[in-house]
Order: structure tokens, then sequence, then C-alpha cells
């Protein structure tokens, strides 16, 4: 009944965010240009790109060590100085913006923006790195109910605020970014009140964990990067080699294929906290159980993925304004590609634990490179919808080479079905 109850809850912010969303989505798709819509996607492919480089990634030994740290002070101290790092990375780039924005938002594809635009797109980055900190921490210490109560103000503050300045006062593409302003500073707002309620903000800050942090994320950063570049680089290719308007549409499209993150981030919501306490303390058993959790995933994809082949025409046919309909076209591949990357993450998981970053850091320059490589030459080739292509290739690519590692790491028993349909999850 745990199980069942802490994944429901977690599918349910879920369900509810992509349902905001697709809400949001056709609203904006009659409000705002399919010009203005790329736009919108080129910002949200910099602020994207910009959380590994701004956090260094150096949270993740958090999330490790909230487990293994037993003495609470220690822990304290650590959370607090590794809060200092993204926010003096931060005031560095905003040097950088200040001298540097002009000269670059042609090449960035960020035309008749002003150097304000820069800042936002600084603050909206920085805010996102806090809160996405603060959801982790509720995930970690098993409090689906208050990750559910929090998720939901958060989203339905930005999509309220995105119907008052989009709709109400036709703000536009602008309105969209005030809206995502607001709504990442809320959620840091209330994670620094948790976090100071909960006495993580009360430790010394120490130069030692500040530097461990960085060391333990640093490989980390071509990690997530690597994301990144796999998830919005494409839409910097096809405003460059397209067009600005195609970028739009394809950004439809790919929000529709990523629906199935639904499925993986409920399932990593629970998944995460569940494979580091049986790694913590591993028997046969629990090979078994982490085994099972891993073929309940293969299973959701392919219904999801299957649900998402027959609804996606049905739902641009209703709610999204025409001259986006081409987007349908991409939904199949990008959802696939979002499969494989499930995947990966599934296995991601040991190397967190046993702390061989190096690994993940290779694996991520091999997914740059190839991921940009793919766009070039898919684009080229088979114009815009070469785009998801590459993105399920990639996912594809870094997935089967994770499982290769994992596998030598530690073996486990993928074959003992009888076992595994028996063994009980808790």
């Amino acid at each position: 009944m745990k199980v069942i109850k802490q994944i429901s809850l977690y599918t349910f912010v879920g369900l509810f965010g992509a349902a905001i969303n697709f809400l949001v989505m056709p609203v904006l798709s009659h409000y705002l240009s399919p010009a203005d819509y790329g736009l919108l996607s080129i910002f949200n492919t910099y602020v994207t790109i910009l959380i590994p480089l701004v956090s260094l990634s150096a949270y993740t030994l958090l999330n490790v060590d909230y487990f293994k740290e037993k003495d609470k002070q220690v822990f304290a101290s650590k959370f607090n100085s590794i809060q200092v790092i993204p926010f003096f990375v931060t005031l560095i780039l905003c040097l950088f913006i200040w001298f540097f924005y002009h000269s670059l938002a042609d090449a960035l594809e960020l035309k008749n923006t002003g150097k304000r635009w820069g800042f936002i797109m600084l603050l909206i980055t920085l805010f996102s790195v806090y809160s996405q900190q603060f959801f982790q921490f509720l995930i970690l210490q098993k409090k689906a109910f208050l990750f559910t109560v929090f998720t939901i103000i958060k989203v339905l503050a930005e999509v309220g605020l995105t119907f008052y300045f989009v709709v109400g006062n036709r703000y536009g593409w602008e309105g969209r970014m005030y809206s995502w302003l607001i709504a990442t500073t809320l959620a840091f707002i209330i994670g620094a009140v948790y976090s100071y309620k909960q006495g993580f903000l009360r430790g010394s800050i120490k130069i030692k964990f500040i530097r461990e942090g960085i060391l333990f994320g640093s490989p980390l950063i071509l990690h997530n990067l690597g994301k990144f570049v796999v998830n919005q680089s494409d839409r910097i290719f096809i405003a460059k080699m397209i067009s600005i308007s195609e970028a739009g549409v394809y950004s439809i499209g790919y929000t529709v294929g990523s629906l199935v993150m639904i499925l993986v981030n409920a399932y990593f919501n629970f998944y995460t906290p569940f494979l580091m306490e049986r790694l913590s303390d591993i028997t046969e058993e629990k090979k078994l159980q982490i085994v099972k959790m891993a073929y309940l995933y293969g299973i959701a994809c392919v219904v999801v993925l299957i649900l998402i082949i027959f609804l996606t025409p049905i739902f641009f046919k209703i709610l999204i304004a025409p001259n986006y309909y081409k987007g349908v076209n991409y939904v199949f591949w990008v959802a696939l590609g979002y499969c494989f990357w499930g995947g990966y993450m599934l296995f991601s998981g040991f190397i967190f634990f046993f702390k061989k970053n190096r690994i993940l850091g290779w694996l991520a320059v091999f997914n740059i490179v190839t991921n940009l490589l793919f766009n070039y030459l898919f684009i080229k080739i088979f114009g815009a919808i070469g785009a998801a292509y590459a993105t399920a290739l990639s996912f594809f690519l870094l997935f089967i080479f994770l499982v290769i590692i994992v596998r030598r790491l530690m073996p486990l028993p993928w074959f003992s079905y009888r076992k595994i349909r028996s063994v009980r999850l808790y």
C-alpha cells in the first residue's frame, strides 16, 4: 500500500502538471505566433542548459550524503555550504551578460531582445536550481504529500500568471517569461523557509564542503549538460537551419511527446530513495526488488507509447491551432527517446551510489558530440523531423552503453523470472 500511495501521488502530480501544460499550450498557440513560441523555446533552451553550469551539479552530493551522513550538524553545514555555489556562479554570469549580451544576441537567436532579458534568464535559472533541490529533498524525505501540495502551488501560480499576462494583458512572449520568473521565485522562497525549518540552513559555511561539492558535481555537469543538449539543442539547430517559426512548431510537438516524462518522473521520484536504501544494505532479495521495479517501468513505457500513438492526432485536431498541426509528426520519436532516457536514469542511480561519476562524465561527452552531429546531419537530410530522430537515437545509445557498464559494477538477476514475479517490493 505504501508503494502504491507514493507512486500514485507522484503520478497525480505528473498528470496534473501535464494536464495544466496542455491547457496552456493550446491557449498560447492561439495568442502567440510560431515565431514568438520559437523565441520562448529558445529562452527555455538556454535556461535548461545553464542550470547544470550554475549549480555545478554540486547539490547531487547532498542527495547521496542525506542517507550516508549520520551527523545532522555536519550535514547541515554541508548543505549550507553548497548553497553558496550557484549564487557566485550567477554573479559571474551577470558580468558576462552585462558586457557581451548585445554582441551575442543575434548568434544565440535572441534578436531584438534587450539586455534585461538576459538577466531575467539568469534569475530564472538561479531560482530553478534552488527550487529543484527543494523538491528533490521532499522526495528523498518521502514527503510525497508535501511534494504534491507545493508542486501544485507552483504550477497554478505559473499558469494563473500566464493567463493574466498573455491572455488578459496581451504581453505576448514577455508575459510568459514574467510568469515563469515569478513562479520560480515563489518556489525558491517556499524552499528556503522549509530548509530553514528543517535546520539545513543553520549550519556553518565551510570551504572544504564547497570544494567537496564541486569535486563531486563537476563530472556530473557534463552528465546533466548532455541530457539538456539532447533535449534542447534541436530547437537551436532548427531555428538556424530552417526557421524560428519551425522551431516553435517543433516545440509544440516536443511538448506533447514529452508526456512520457510523467511516467519517468513519477517512477524516479519513488525509485531514487527505493534504490539508495537497498544498495546501502544489499541482499539477494533486494536485488530482485530492484529488477522487479525495472521491469514494471519497461511495461509502463510500452503502454504509454501505445496511448500516445493513438491519442496524439485527436489532441492536435481538437485543441491546437492549425498553424501548429505539423507538430504531430514529432511526437512519437520524442516520446520514444524519453523512454530510453528513463532507462538510462534507471541505471545511473548505481553510478551515483558507487560515486563513479566520471563514467557519467565520459558518457555525457559522447552524448553531446553524437547528438550535435546527429542533429546537423539528420536535419540536413530529413528536415525538422531529423531532430526528433536524433533525440531518440542519442538516448538509445546512452542507455545501451550504461547498461553494459552497470552490469559489470553489479550483476543483477535479470532473468530469474519466477523469483522476480514472487518477490515483494516491501
